[in-house]
Parts: structure tokens; C-alpha cells; sequence
């Protein structure tokens, strides 16, 4: 089963210092706001595969600052970072799948990562056939455990994005304790998604309470009330709430993203101009 399909399926069932926080900006009394706009390129992936160029000149074009990069990045590492030079993009991050953790694969990506530019490599996505017993996550954490020193080494952050399955007990046991619990706190970072958290029906700030400073980046991804996919600002998320813990979670990095967009361009455009109306806190 591959993502879309899986997804398919699940749904159907102080102020902080600028050199921290180099995303907000100090406002007056109704709080801060975010300015370093960014995008997960998930959501416009088919427009990536189709015409990379184009499709960063628009997404810079709209006024995003930052990306996050998928696998396909719609040429080689150096096209990509011409695009995203021409039109002022900062790529932040890049996510992976389990099988670019084998060592050969993951030391391209790093040369990738370098010549992009990017700060962070994200273990995005396990497939359902790697996460049917306890000891695959335990298997994955020594190979995360491993690739998070690589990525040290090399002056890349290793992390890794949750979805909802890491907080559905098995074996009597939560996945996301061994994820979080036996991965060492300074080589990998949690990326934070509020659709998924929501979804799995976790509350953020107790992962805020646990892992303190440990979530650089999140997605803003919201939900409808059929608990499906919805534009960032048209669906029920509560995104100011979440991000009110902003100092306690350590986030950077904002990234719109919606998996299923019917128009892809308009779904991060409406993401966008709701991200500039969100007001933290905290």
C-alpha cells in the first residue's frame, strides 16, 4: 500500500530571540507572527515532477521564503538549487523514505543536501508492510541512530516526521516512544504535523512537555470535519493554539501542506494567506 492509498484509508476510518526564533517577529500586543512562509513541496509534487522550474517560480512568486523538499525534486540537486536561487527560495529540509537510511544512499543525499543547501534531512514516511511488529521500529531506530551521527558528521540535522500510526499501541507498547525515547535528543529532531497529531487524537502539548525544544519545524495541515484533508484555515485545527507553545516546542520552520489537493497552486495560495493571519501568544 503505498501513501496516498494508506491515507485514503486512515481517513476513511518572554518573547523568543530572533537568532531563535528567526521566523517570527516581535509585534505589538496581539502577539507575533510568522514571516519566514514556507511550503511542503508534497503538495504540488505532480507540478514538480512535471515542470520543477516553473512550478518554484510560482511557488516564489505567491511570496513563500521557504521549501521542504520530497524525494523527486523535478531534476538533479543542482537544477533544484538553481530554481530555488533564481527565485530567492531557501530550501530548509528534504524528507526520505526508510530505504535511503542504507548508508550509499543516504551519503548522496547528504551531497544533495549540500549542494541544495539544506539544514535538515527528514525521515518522512514508513510503509505499512515495515511497522506491523515492535521490533521493525526497534530495527528502524538503529539505522535512524545510526544515519542521525552521518548527518552530524556531515553538518546535517537529521529528524523525522510522525504521522498518526507511532501513537496506536502495539504490542502493548506506544512506536513513538521508541522513536522519540531511543534516538538521541540532539541528532534527531521531530518534525511536528497537526493534522496527524490531531488525527491520532494526541494532544501537541504533551509531546511539547516531553521533548521540550525538540520540534524545529512543523506542518500546517488542517482537517476537515470528516477528519480529511482541508486548506490551512478552512478546516478545524487550532493552529494558534499550538503554536502558543512555540519557545517550549522550538519551532523555526512553518510548512503549509495539504496531501490530496484538488488544485495544488490554490491550495498553498489560501495556506499561505492564512498563515499570515495567525497570531501567536505564546
Amino acid at each position: 500500500m503505498d501513501r496516498r492509498n494508506f491515507i485514503k484509508t486512515a481517513a476513511g476510518a518572554g518573547l523568543a530571540s530572533m537568532a531563535g526564533f528567526s521566523g517570527l517577529m516581535a509585534a505589538a500586543a496581539e502577539g507575533r507572527k510568522i514571516t519566514n512562509y514556507g511550503v511542503q513541496l508534497y503538495t504540488v509534487r505532480h507540478l514538480i515532477a512535471e515542470n520543477m522550474p516553473r512550478t518554484i517560480e510560482q511557488i516564489a512568486q505567491m511570496g513563500f521564503k521557504e521549501v521542504e523538499a520530497i524525494i523527486n525534486l523535478g531534476g538533479t540537486a543542482k537544477e533544484f538549487r538553481n530554481a530555488l536561487d533564481q527565485n530567492g527560495l531557501k530550501c530548509v529540509s528534504r524528507h526520505m523514505d526508510p530505504i535511503q537510511l542504507e548508508q550509499e544512499t543516504l551519503k548522496s543525499f547528504i551531497e544533495d543536501a549540500h549542494t541544495i543547501g539544506q539544514e535538515y534531512l527528514i525521515l518522512g514516511w514508513i510503509p505499512p508492510e515495515d511497522r506491523v511488529r515492535l521490533d521493525q521500529y526497534k530495527s528502524l531506530v538503529e539505522k535512524m541512530n545510526v544515519a542521525s551521527h552521518m548527518c552530524k558528521d556531515a553538518g546535517i540535522q537529521f529528524g523525522y516526521h510522525h504521522h498518526d500510526f507511532e501513537f496506536v499501541e502495539l504490542e502493548g507498547e506506544l512506536p513513538y516512544k521508541i522513536l522519540f525515547g531511543q534516538t538521541d535528543p540532539e541528532l534527531t529532531k521531530i518534525e511536528m504535523d497537526f493534522y496527524w497529531i490531531t488525527y491520532a487524537g494526541v494532544d501537541p502539548f504533551m509531546l511539547f512537555d516531553l521533548y521540550p525544544g525538540r520540534f524545529p519545524m512543523c506542518h500546517l495541515k488542517d482537517m476537515d470535519k470528516n477528519r480529511w484533508f482541508a486548506d490551512v484555515g478552512k478546516g478545524t485545527v487550532d493552529f494558534e493554539r499550538y503554536l502558543s507553545r512555540i519557545s517550549q516546542a522550538g519551532f523555526k520552520h512553518f510548512f503549509v501542506e495539504h496531501d490530496e489537493p484538488e488544485d495544488p497552486l490554490a491550495t498553498i495560495r489560501n495556506g499561505l494567506e492564512s498563515m499570515k493571519k495567525l497570531t501567536i501568544n505564546g
